[in-house]
This record gives C-alpha cells, structure tokens and sequence, in this order.
C-alpha cells in the first residue's frame, strides 16, 4: 500500500483499531460464502471451523498479534500448533454424531488469508475513524490502488478517484474490497485536490443495485455496483466486502451477535440479545442502523429480497409458549419494509418494541403481537412463527380502535398499562 507501512502499524497500539477488532464477535458457517452483510465489519467468520473454542484461539491470536506487533510468521507459528493438537489440521474432514461431514482442513495459506484479511479490515477501520474526525481539515478522499501486477482489474479502475468524504460511494466501497484487497485511501486537503490530475468526482448517478452470488448455489442477494462513466463496467466489492468496515461497527455488531444467535439453540440467542441489546449505547446504535437500512430499502424496490435482524424472542417468551421454537431470533424481511405504506416511527424503533414491550399478545394463527406505549404513543408489531423461524410482518401505531380488539387477545407476556 503506497505510503503506508502495514508491517510498522502493527507495532503500535492503534487504539481505535484494536477497539474495532475487539468489538467482533463470531459467527460459525460451513462455507466461506455464509458470511453475512457485516461479518468483516464487525463480525469475524472462519469457514470449515465449527468450534467455538477454536474460534476463541484465532481471535485471540489475532488480538495478540495487533497489539504485539507480530509478523505473520509469528502469528502462524503461536497458532498453528494450537489447531493441529485440536486435529483441525492435517485431518481433514470430520464426520458428525449424524454421519454429516463438516469442516475442513486449515491449511497455512488460509491462515495467510485470514491473517492479512482482518489486519487490513482493523487497519482500514482505524484509519477511517481518524480520517473522518479530520474530515474538516481534508474533505476529499482518493481511492488509492497498488497498481502493479497483482492489483485487480476493478480495484485499478478506482484508483485516483476523489470523492467527498461524505459521498455515498464510501459507504460500499471504502477498502478493503475483498480478500487480499491492498487498496487504501488517502485524505486530500483544498490544496492537494486543486493539483490532482482527475479532480473531485461524484458518485451521484453512477451507484446501482445488481445481484450478486452468494451463499448457496444459485443463490443472489442485492449490493451496490459502481458504475464507470466512460465505459460502463460496473464494479463491486467481493461477496462479503461491500460494508465499510469502520462506518457502523456498533450497530453491523448487534446485526453479527443476532447472525450467530441464529446458528445457537434459542434460549442461548435469546439471553444473548438481552445481554446486548439491554445496553443503551448499543440498542441505539442498533435501532439507527436498522432505521437506515429500512429507509434504503422503503426507497429502492430492488432491495426487497434483502432482510436484517431485528431482534429476539426473550427468554420469558420462549417459556410462554405451548410449543418449543427452533430459532430465537425475529428476521425483518425487505418485503415487509417495502410493503408499508410509509416508515412512521413505530417501524423505526422496532428493536426499542421487541427488546421491552409491555405486553406480547397471540393471535389466533399464532402470530405474537407486541405492543408498546412510550410517552402516549402507543404501536404495536406482528411476528410470524410460521415454520419456527420469527419474521416481522408488519408495524403500525394503536388507535383506541385497535387496542381495544388487541385486549381480548390471550397475554403471552407482560401486561397493559392502566
């Protein structure tokens, strides 16, 4: 990376990265293509590793070689051992108490990968905090490229371009834009920008929604492409890649802790997002996130295959209910958001209603309904269980009409308010 030395970084103590890195949580998949919207961002996914514990000593050799400055050498060295004593290398695929294979072999060069992956993605994400607090003094932002042999196609296209701080094609496409991305960004103050040979651009215009591959074969889900002005050719981060890694940590890291409580029995999801979503801070950062999201998604009709989580079933719920769920966590789908006739403030503070309602209602095809009053504004949200997987239906705020047909509802939890 042109005038970054990565290897005298990570002899020092960059707070804001360590805190970033710190910040992640796991996530366990069977495939590196199972990473969600925010797991480079604030989530931290090893595929073919499914034990926790193991997942416990990559991050925290991770975390070691971020505060020590170790090499990579080292880095391999301190690990290594640790996973082949735990037979995750050298022995290849493993066979569940079903018969089921899962995981698969280790081997140096992915160690290479996730080594260089979340050193770049805690770099980048520290670098953005400080370039955005002197946001003020250098305004502009010039993508900036390896350019040699080994820079993709793509990611050389980029290179040089200047774009506002606050341009939109930063929320995508600040680095690193997939694994082994080498790009970086370099602050430009009024001066620099009145000598740079391509000048301030906008994205305005150029930003599209395409279909990207994902997950399971076949599989596509919405991101945003950039599209080039003069040839066309459209550009997007790698599967994975396309959330800045520092823009949201706070908030894509409620997303990653309620993604992994979807893999865990329901209890552990539901105590889980009590713990977190219980905090002020992180409920807050949360609620806006989803709130951007939805209001992204209200707008642009080939979101509406997209989804996010909004929640948990708590744990006095779960108790509640006749039947045993096998998922914990409430997924908000786009469609729902597309179909509101408008975002009003009850849809965009649902984390707020599913975290604390006052009382949970169960209608007749088994729907929950949560209802909420904070300062004489009383809403009201329904959950499908349909399948045992929670999905948010709808949102709207009670009249005296509709509260009145939700009190003959039975009570799962809670109670009115007098």
């Amino acid at each position: 990376m042109p005038g970054i030395n990565l290897g005298y970084a990570m002899t020092l103590p960059p707070k804001k990265a360590i805190a970033y890195f710190e910040s992640k949580g796991y996530h366990i998949a069977f495939d590196t293509t199972a990473m969600e919207d925010a797991a480079h961002a604030t989530g931290f996914t090893v595929s073919g590793i499914l034990k926790q514990d193991v997942l416990a000593d990559i991050n925290g050799a991770l975390g070691d070689a971020l505060k020590n400055g170790q090499t990579l050498a080292q880095f391999k060295d301190n690990l290594q051992p640790v996973l082949a004593r735990k037979g995750w290398i050298g022995g290849g695929l493993k066979a569940d108490e079903d018969g089921v294979l899962e995981g698969r072999q280790l081997l140096p060069y992915r160690l290479d990968t996730i080594f260089r992956t979340n050193m770049q993605s805690a770099y980048m994400a520290g670098r953005y905090q400080r370039m955005m607090d002197n946001a003020q003094s250098r305004p502009y932002w010039e993508y900036d490229a390896v350019m040699d042999n080994r820079t993709r196609p793509a990611h050389a296209a980029m290179n040089g371009r200047v774009y506002r701080c606050d341009d939109p094609i930063w929320d995508t496409f600040f680095p690193p834009n997939g694994y082994n991305c080498r790009c970086s960004v370099r602050a430009l103050n009024a001066r620099d920008l009145s000598r740079h040979p391509i000048g301030l651009e906008s994205s305005e215009g150029r930003l599209v929604t395409v279909r990207q591959p994902y997950g399971m074969k076949g599989q596509t889900r919405p991101v945003t492409a950039y599209k080039d002005p003069k040839t066309g050719q459209l550009f997007t981060p790698d599967a994975g890649f396309h959330l800045n890694a520092g823009k949201g940590y706070m908030g894509n890291l409620g997303q990653q802790m309620l993604r992994k409580g979807a893999t865990v029995p329901p209890r552990i999801a539901s105590q889980a997002a009590q713990a977190a979503l219980g905090q002020p801070l992180m409920l807050t950062a949360f609620t806006a996130d989803l709130a951007n999201w939805m209001q992204q998604v209200h707008g642009d009709p080939a979101l509406r295959g997209d989804w996010r989580y909004a929640g948990a079933l708590s744990t006095a719920v779960l108790d509640a209910l006749p039947e045993e769920l096998p998922n914990a966590v409430v997924t908000l789908p786009g469609s729902a958001v597309r179909d509101a006739a408008m975002l009003t403030p009850d849809w965009l503070q649902l984390p707020t209603l599913l975290a604390s309602p006052d009382v949970v209602l169960r209608e007749p095809d088994g729907s929950l309904v949560y209802v909420i009053d904070q300062g004489g504004a009383p809403r009201a949200a329904r959950v499908a269980l349909s399948g045992g997987q929670p999905t948010l239906q709808s949102s709207w705020s009670l009249t005296p009409g509709d509260d009145a047909d939700l009190k003959h509802l039975p009570i799962v939890t809670g109670g009115w308010r007098e």
